[in-house]
């Protein structure tokens, strides 16, 4: 698939949070790297010939792991904390060959950058609606209400500590604006508060789960589809999480076609 420019930027106009700490403190930390890499081949000249090799194999290399992931990426903010983590890796290894004192340095930032600097949420245009133990049971799995009957609910299932999760905030937030309408309806649902809510949808919360986040259509109360993909023998697939990838998933196209056909209809009459 082509990747519109929405795509790549989570589909929002919102760009203020890659002026964030996150993302400052994180591309500020990998910025050192030449100025100790200067610093190693004057202080060591002998090794400087080794050096040089191996940075250039660890460019290489990082580069090759861009363009793959750019082609895989679920939108531009889980791209960008990708390539943080790899070069962060390749900078490590370097370090480690330059000199101790550099390598310990790094190991330090990076260890106050994962305690101090959380990934920035999302906070631009958005339609979802959260839900609770008590509202997810009152509206989307036994609704009372006539109208709420009526409603299709894609629910995500999140945990806030969770990389994919956060990364995939920006592209939710979009497909929430695009495709909410009166039969269908986009919501949250924080496994963090609620972990028991998860495990009665058979989604591990675990730190080490590949079910986070969890994407459940429910028509009249019924889960229909549901990303990941659970096999019957217990396997989990592979989380496409584009927003192609769930588009197709969860037929948002032709729902919202039906929808504007029938507000069409609805207005003849």
């Amino acid at each position: 698939h082509i990747l519109e420019p929405s795509s790549l930027l989570g589909g929002c106009a919102d760009m203020s949070r890659f002026l964030s700490a996150y993302y400052i403190l994180n591309g500020g930390v990998i910025a050192t790297y030449p100025l100790f890499s200067l610093w190693a081949r004057h202080e060591y000249p002998n090794s400087a010939a080794m050096l040089e090799g191996w940075e250039r194999q660890t460019f290489m290399t990082l580069c090759a792991m861009c363009v793959v992931k750019f082609g895989r990426m679920v939108n531009l903010d889980s791209w960008i904390s990708d390539m943080f983590m790899y070069a962060k890796s390749g900078i490590l290894l370097l370090s480690w060959m330059m000199d101790q004192r550099i390598f310990s340095w790094y190991c330090v930032m990076y260890a106050m950058l994962f305690l101090y600097v959380r990934k920035p949420e999302y906070k631009g245009p958005s339609k979802i609606e959260w839900l609770n133990p008590a509202t997810l049971k009152r509206r989307v799995l036994s609704p009372d209400d006539e109208e709420d009957k009526k409603v299709v609910w894609l629910v995500e299932f999140y945990a806030s500590w969770s990389p994919p999760c956060v990364n995939l905030e920006p592209t939710f937030a979009d497909l929430s604006c695009k495709y909410t309408s009166d039969s269908l309806r986009f919501a949250k649902f924080d496994l963090t508060r609620w972990p028991k809510s998860g495990e009665e949808f058979g989604i591990n919360v675990s730190g080490t789960s590949k079910q986070l986040p969890t994407l459940i259509l429910f028509e009249k109360g019924v889960e229909t589809a549901r990303v990941p993909h659970i096999y019957k023998d217990g396997r989990i697939a592979r989380a496409r999480l584009r927003k192609a990838d769930i588009v197709a998933a969860f037929q948002l196209d032709n729902r919202r076609k039906k929808s504007v056909l029938k507000s069409a209809f609805e207005k003849k009459e």
